[in-house]
Formats: C-alpha cells, structure tokens, sequence
C-alpha cells in the first residue's frame, strides 16, 4: 500500500469505525506481523497465495463477526497459546473498548441486543458485532457466559 502500512490502515480503521471488519490478506507471514494485525484490530489474517474460496469465505466469516486465520498463522498461534502460562481472565484484564464494555454492562443487566442498540443509538448489526467481538476477546460460547464474567464469576462450564 503505498504511503502506509497495512497495519497503520488497520489501526486507522479500528479507530474511526470499530464495528469495522478487517481482513488483512499479504504476502507477509511472520508473527511480528500477524500480532501486529491483530493488536490493531483485524479479525482475519490470509496469505495472498490463498485460494479464492478460501478468501471468499473469510471475506463472509470475517463479516459475519467470526475470526480466519491461514492454516500456517492458526497452528503458530495455537501453538504459542500453549506455551503461555493459564490464567484467570475479567472483563477488566481484557482490552474491551469503551463501547464493548457499555454493552457488556447492559447484556450483563438482562438488556436485549435490540434494547441495547435502542439505548446506545446502534444498528442493531453492530451491537450483534460488539456481542460478537466480547465473547471472542472473553472466550466464553454465549451471554450468559460473559454476563457472569462481566460479574466476576466464572463462567459455567459445558
């Protein structure tokens, strides 16, 4: 991209939209630069020697709320997730934005997705996006789950 990095872009998307979904699709296959996506918001990671299916598809994925990474950046990724230490994690340890944790705390109070996109002046498209983005960054399956979480108790298990 000329001018700028497609990390800065990513960046500068997250901050002037962040119900934004970005999919960074390069030819760059590094962790520095897979961790430097993600820190500054995309939701995907490709390489360009993907298939166009497989683009497609995490085109739909990467919109639809869900998270795609290419199978070399998966298995890199799950594999230093295994090395890292478990830990309990709160809303508070989570790197939320400030809209994220306004609507935690409403699905935290019982509000509906349409109440809360009512109250808060959203689509009712984005804050299933938000909702979305909360479980992922809580790793909880559903709002009841991060509703404890966002309470400080743990979430049940299944």
């Amino acid at each position: 991209m000329p001018g700028r990095s497609g990390i800065a872009a990513t960046r500068e998307m997250a901050a002037l939209l962040p119900s934004a979904a970005v999919l960074v699709v390069t030819m760059v296959d590094d962790d520095d630069s897979v961790y430097a996506a993600l820190a500054a918001g995309a939701r995907g990671y490709l390489l360009k020697d993907a298939t166009p299916t497989e683009i497609m598809a995490a085109v739909q994925t990467v919109a639809e709320g869900g998270a795609v990474f290419g199978a070399g950046v998966a298995g890199r990724l799950l594999t230093q997730a295994a090395l890292r230490p478990e830990r309990a994690t709160s809303p508070s340890d989570i790197a939320l934005t400030p809209r994220e944790h306004q609507v935690l705390d409403l699905l935290a109070g019982g509000v509906s997705n349409k109440v809360i996109a009512r109250n808060l002046g959203l689509s009712l498209k984005t804050v299933q996006n938000h909702v979305s983005r909360i479980l992922d960054k809580l790793q909880v399956c559903d709002r009841t789950a991060a509703a404890l979480r966002a309470r400080g108790m743990p979430p049940r298990q299944h």
